[in-house]
């Protein structure tokens, strides 16, 4: 579906391809090109054509009729995955629970940055975009080919490269998170797992810079096969040498489940006290992890959700960065029972749920021995979202498909806890109660 142009808008060869990028936006249809190469923008300004690193560049702008809640969703979901191929991004909102929306040559600045406080910025009512033709190719590369066959694919005569995954749509989405402890307290039976309600599933696989799981890449396939719609890893990470562990994990992941690449796929940084570590991560260490472990999926040309287990009892309102948090707060979940009837005491006004940092946590931890399927003594969690809006964060997009009740997941080609390599401590958290670090 072709996004729609305000009359009089002007567009280049690198601006048309920036719209028919913009195509695979879930909600494409709400967008409107307000501006290109047309109207007055200053007497230098990539809408007219710049360079970037010795590519040239444009810039065009997107309103969504003056709807500020629109608004703002299109311009995260901007920030959120293509930040790194953006020269220039800016919207400001008048919300009080954001810094607006800002990227500078591939740098992301909250709160505006170069371009000064969002009252002289402007950019209320609409999203300037502008990136170069060489980050415009990456893009379409990571995109993986025509934006309408990927926005509106066909039920038949999908392209060979494509992998597609037919998948409900459900609300609450339920997740469990495990390591090799796990492995050794049951059958870690996936299909059982998948029939109880689970939707995501992370297993531990890797920590510091030269440990590896036994069982990750079992597992995973266990999962893969059961049919769990949202997988992953998380890495145990340890300060210092922060850019070595990255590359140590996504390496892992890459030898034992290669077809990450072909599934929504969540990598969590798993930021804890480990006892044979000195300390635990800082809040800058955590953020360059995410920000490294982002940039080798771009250089991937691979989608994923990148996520950082960084609970309040750990690091309070201290974290830098913008990236999604996952949390951890057993008050409420009471004794080991099936996972669902442990939230029931938990519910979605938890406190383990309250803004931390600036953002709400994305995802609840919310128990350490729920029971899933067959399996005890489980870390379970719940995701602040329905199906789609997980998959969605993974990179990809949910499609309808023949069946209303389904959706088809295209991918085109190219998820317990966590027990760390260490035994259990007990962690105070802000009312008294005590939260296990795995």
């Amino acid at each position: 579906m072709a996004i729609q142009q305000f009359p009089g808008v002007v567009l280049g060869p690198l601006g048309k391809r920036m719209v028919k990028f913009l195509e695979t936006y879930p909600r494409a249809d709400e967008l409107r090109i307000t501006s290109g190469m047309d109207g007055d923008h200053g007497l230098q300004s990539h809408h007219y054509g710049l360079s970037y690193d010795g590519s040239p560049t444009a810039a065009i702008d997107i309103g969504c009729d003056r709807d500020d809640v629109k608004m703002r969703d299109f311009a995260k979901w901007m920030y959120d995955r293509y930040w790194n191929y953006t020269v220039e991004l800016i919207h400001s909102t008048p919300f009080a629970d954001d810094d607006g929306f800002y990227v500078k040559n591939q740098q992301k600045f909250p709160g505006g940055g170069p371009y000064g406080p969002p009252s002289s910025i402007g950019h209320f009512d609409h999203t300037h975009w502008a990136t170069s033709a060489a980050l415009m190719t990456q893009l379409e590369h990571l995109a993986g080919g025509s934006a309408p066959d990927r926005v509106h694919p066909e039920i038949t005569g999908t392209p060979a490269t494509a992998v597609t995954t037919t998948v409900a749509n459900t609300a609450p989405v339920w997740g469990w998170d495990a390591s090799d402890y796990d492995f050794g307290r049951g059958p870690m039976n996936m299909v059982a797992a998948q029939n109880d309600g689970i939707s995501f599933f992370i297993y531990k696989t890797s920590e510091g810079s030269d440990w590896r799981s036994q069982h990750y890449q079992t597992v995973l396939e266990r999962a893969r096969d059961a049919g769990i719609p949202v997988l992953g890893s998380y890495h145990f990470l340890w300060p210092g040498d922060i850019e070595e562990q990255v590359d140590f994990w996504v390496s892992c992941v890459d030898e034992q489940t290669p077809w990450w690449k072909e599934r929504p796929w969540i990598w969590q940084v798993d930021a804890e006290q480990s006892t044979n570590a000195p300390r635990p991560p800082s809040a800058d260490e955590v953020r360059q992890a995410v920000e490294l472990t982002e940039q080798k999926l771009a250089d991937r040309g691979a989608p994923g959700y990148v996520i950082g287990y960084t609970p309040f009892w750990m690091y309070s309102n201290s974290l830098t960065g913008d990236y999604d948090i996952w949390a951890s707060n057993y008050n409420g979940s009471g004794a080991p029972r099936p996972f669902k009837e442990q939230y029931q005491g938990v519910g979605d006004h938890a406190v383990g749920w309250n803004v931390m940092s600036g953002r709400k946590p994305t995802i609840l931890q919310f128990a350490s021995d729920g029971v899933v399927g067959n399996q005890h003594t489980c870390c379970v969690d719940k995701f602040d979202g329905d199906l789609f809006d997980l998959i969605r964060k993974c990179g990809r997009e949910p499609q309808p498909a023949a069946d209303a009740r389904a959706v088809s997941v295209a991918l085109t080609r190219p998820v317990g806890r966590r027990q760390p390599a260490t035994s259990p401590i007990l962690v105070p958290d802000t009312d008294g109660a005590h939260l296990p670090v795995r």
